[in-house]
């Protein structure tokens, strides 16, 4: 027979040890819109390339690359890769002679969030 302290105790263990492993979170992280600013002439060329870039990157939940013309949005989790971060992964994988450059937008730009991974 198990006593009330034994299934303290046995509640307190598993519930450490799920916590360590990441299965149960005191609340769950937010997610936050990143807005880069793509400028050139042949940044359109290139919107398949940075999507599917984006969307491999850990902590991404969506891509909108439609919502506002010349821009990408990127919904992210709170506290995974800054908004630097992002503008040196896109850059970085556009040619030198794309004539397309990414920049991190300061201003507000915020929608309803559609439903996790809808990247466009």
């Amino acid at each position: 027979m198990v006593t009330q302290l034994q299934q303290g105790t046995l509640a307190i263990i598993l519930t450490m040890a799920l916590g360590s492993a990441g299965i149960l979170q005191a609340e769950p992280r937010a997610n936050e819109r990143i807005a880069l600013a793509l400028s050139g002439q042949h940044c359109s060329a290139h919107h398949q390339a940075i999507a599917k870039t984006l969307s491999q990157v850990p902590g991404v939940t969506r891509i909108d690359m439609t919502l506002i013309e010349g821009h990408v949005l990127i919904d992210r989790i709170q506290d995974q890769r800054t908004a630097e971060d992002f503008r040196t992964i896109v850059n970085g994988i556009l040619p030198s002679e794309a004539q397309c450059r990414a920049e991190i937008m300061e201003s507000c730009i915020s929608a309803d969030p559609l439903p996790p991974n809808q990247a466009h």
